[in-house]
């Protein structure tokens, strides 16, 4: 079968090729061989294949990809069929290694059965963002303690970033999203009546941010890092928390300890493998319920996503860097 291989680090066009690997064995246990069709290009992806991120926690077996979307071809033995897996079952798969390859072997608690009307790259889009958009989500909830403030969310554009935003306003919750340049607030804006959307690249866009929240957020969802943070943390009231899931900027974070003592602010840091690990069953899907539900109340958030094939995979890792605010970049196999 075809895989993607990471072959070292550096530039994704001298590291990354579309090779033969042998064929997955018959699955033993509780696991389940899947097809994957699509799959998401991640900023751990390739900053893994740059050697920012380590190789043997994002790509073991070296190949990349933690979550994908496929039809289930073989199963264990003592797959549990209360899980409704079976032969032929569609599944995203949300916790795993090695997705670009055309089929991986996961336990069989590493997959969300897919309703019919949820298609395939709608799907590869909650996978891991839709994930991570409910997981900070609930973060915010508790930093907030039913108390009514405003959440602040940067790179609003993003998938993940739009997801939240949907998500808090089904809520109630009163949102101001970050954007890197102005001139986009505008057509964000447009997919989310009465969110104000901010440029960060507007004179004085902290001031035009407190303004727009109407007092100093709360809460910060944040995906950028580096030297944002140390901003994001002004903002914010006394006793407010920074929520932290991405690192766009890899540059270290100057933040002043002191500071964070004086305001008694929290920073939180938050991952999909983490809700992965620890949250049960019941919840597990109780959460995709909740995409699922989002997807049809407000499809046009997942529009606008990038297809490529594995063949391609130099041309996707390029889209999905030159601009990760214009929607998910998707790699697909047969």
């Amino acid at each position: 079968m075809k895989a993607i291989k990471l072959n070292g680090s550096g530039e994704p066009r001298d590291v990354l090729t579309l090779s033969d690997i042998d064929n997955l064995p018959p699955p033993n246990g509780s696991n389940v061989v899947v097809h994957i069709r699509k799959r998401a290009v991640h900023p751990a992806d390739y900053q893994t294949a740059r050697g920012f991120l380590p190789v043997d926690v994002f790509a073991p077996h070296g190949i990349l990809g933690n979550d994908g979307v496929g039809v289930v071809e073989a199963i264990g033995p003592d797959v549990d069929p209360a899980t409704r897996i079976s032969v032929g079952t569609r599944v995203i798969v949300y916790h795993a290694q090695g997705t670009w390859a055309e089929r991986v072997a996961v336990p069989a608690s590493s997959l969300m059965p897919l309703p019919d009307d949820i298609d395939d790259a709608v799907a590869t889009q909650l996978a891991t963002n839709g994930i991570t958009a409910v997981m900070l989500l609930r973060a915010a909830e508790e930093a907030i303690e039913g108390r009514k403030a405003p959440l602040l969310v940067t790179a609003a554009s993003s998938s993940v970033s739009r997801s939240v935003i949907a998500l808090a306003r089904l809520k109630g919750h009163a949102v101001v999203g970050l954007v890197r340049r102005d001139a986009d607030a505008a057509s964000l804006a447009e997919q989310f009546d009465k969110v104000p959307v901010i440029g960060t690249d507007r004179t004085h866009w902290q001031e035009a941010t407190k303004v727009a929240a109407g007092q100093s957020p709360m809460v910060a969802i944040d995906a950028i890092g580096g030297e944002m943070m140390p901003t994001l943390l002004g903002l914010l009231a006394p006793g407010g928390t920074l929520i932290t899931y991405g690192a766009l900027d890899g540059r270290p974070s100057p933040i002043h300890s002191g500071f964070v003592t004086a305001f008694e602010l929290t920073i939180r840091g938050c991952s999909a493998i983490g809700w992965a690990m620890r949250t049960p069953p019941e919840q597990r899907a109780a959460d995709f319920a909740s995409l699922f539900d989002l997807v049809r109340r407000a499809p046009h958030l997942f529009a606008g996503y990038s297809e490529f094939k594995m063949a391609d995979v130099v041309a996707a890792v390029a889209a999905a860097e030159a601009s990760p605010r214009r929607g998910a970049t998707i790699l697909v196999s047969p």
